[in-house]
């Protein structure tokens, strides 16, 4: 089954809807590229594949449009890193405008480190 995936450009994501629920990929333009900075699945629909045909959907637009890509969410670096054969001439090389967190993998894309009271 091929899923619907819709790019909206209003707010620069790639959404697709399942079980009536909104699964995403939000990225941010820039001349020349995206920094892709969240991946949001849902508990209630995850374990799908959602976010991985999200993420491939950004990088295919990215590549038709000739378009580099910034990773700052952490499951597009995993996946760029998974698929470097295929996509990994899409990654920017610069720093993410958010830093890492230590000790911290997986879903922390975009995340700001907490502060200290």
């Amino acid at each position: 089954m091929q899923r619907e995936i819709t790019h909206n450009l209003q707010t620069y994501r790639f959404e697709t809807v399942e079980d009536g629920i909104t699964g995403y990929v939000e990225y941010e333009p820039y001349i020349g590229g995206i920094d892709i900075t969240h991946t949001i699945v849902p508990k209630a629909i995850g374990g799908r594949g959602i976010a991985a045909d999200l993420v491939k959907e950004a990088l295919e637009y990215a590549g038709v449009n000739g378009l580099k890509v910034i990773p700052t969410c952490s499951y597009v670096r995993v996946y760029l890193e998974r698929y470097k054969d295929q996509y990994g001439h899409l990654e920017e090389k610069s720093e993410s405008k958010f830093p890492q967190i230590e000790g911290v993998s997986g879903h922390s894309c975009g995340v700001n480190k907490p502060k200290k009271d």
